[in-house]
């Protein structure tokens, strides 16, 4: 099934320039970018992603302010994928939430290295350079969050010719 899911290179990732390398990582895998735009996202925006109904029940009020201040430090690099299976494709190639735990061959296994217990340790919120839909329902929020229908691009690329069609 041909899905599209949201993907959020946070403020950690764009600081290190590692943008065009994640982003080729998915391309290579022949998902396609049909849109992306690069916003600094500020606290209200964020509480529209981090939705705090979501977060608070499940991981606590101290997790959701650490998510906001982490998204709203700098500049994030926000798309939208589309492509087979798009959700769990991504997320399998970003690994795992905790980047000490994420596969090498991943993104978080291969850009990130910091552990729950140091994070919490220092109170901060965790460097794990990406943010990537959980599910169709997430995916069909995040990107009404992030992009207006008229900024998500429809168009063919190699890879719709010799995989898709």
């Amino acid at each position: 099934m041909i899905q599209r899911t949201l993907v959020l290179l946070k403020p950690d990732a764009v600081q290190r320039g590692l943008m065009g390398e994640i982003l080729t990582r998915f391309e290579r895998a022949g998902l396609k970018v049909i849109g992306m735009k690069l916003v600094w996202a500020n606290p209200e925006f964020a509480k529209r992603h981090y939705r705090e109904e979501d977060i608070v029940p499940r991981r606590g009020k101290a997790v959701w302010d650490l998510l906001l201040k982490g998204i709203t430090e700098g500049p994030v690099l926000a798309f939208v994928l589309e492509g087979i299976d798009a959700i769990e494709v991504v997320r399998k190639m970003v690994g795992t939430t905790e980047p000490k735990s994420a596969l090498p061959g991943t993104i978080r296994g291969d850009y990130a290295h910091v552990s729950f217990h140091y994070a919490d340790g220092k109170k901060i919120h965790i460097k794990n350079i990406i943010h990537a839909s959980a599910n169709p329902e997430d995916a069909q929020l995040e990107v009404a969050v992030w992009f207006a229908p008229a900024e998500l691009h429809s168009y063919k690329t190699v890879h719709d010719v010799h995989v898709i069609e």
